[in-house]
C-alpha cells in the first residue's frame, strides 16, 4: 500500500475530502487527487500538513536488513 492508498483511507475513515484538505493546507486540490491516484510523491513538509489536517502523524518505522531484502526482492 503506497502513500496515496494510505491517504485515501484515511480521509474515507475521516470523511474528509480533497477539497477540503486542499484549501485547509493551501494547495491544490489538483495535487491532492494526484497523490490519491498516485500521479506524484509528497515532500515530507506537504505529507506533514495533509496528515495534520487529518488528525494523524508521520511516523518512520525501522525496518530490519531482512524485511528490506525481502522488499527488494518483491519489486
Amino acid at each position: 500500500m503506497d502513500i496515496g492508498d494510505k491517504l485515501k483511507v484515511i480521509m474515507e475513515k475521516e470523511g474528509v475530502t480533497g477539497y477540503r484538505i486542499s484549501k485547509e493546507v493551501g494547495i491544490e486540490q489538483t495535487y491532492i487527487s494526484r497523490l490519491i491516484h498516485g500521479k506524484v510523491n509528497p515532500t515530507y513538509s506537504s505529507l506533514k500538513r495533509i496528515l495534520d489536517v487529518l488528525g494523524y502523524q508521520v511516523c518512520f518505522k525501522k525496518i530490519s536488513k531482512e524485511e528490506r531484502r525481502m522488499k527488494k526482492w518483491r519489486s
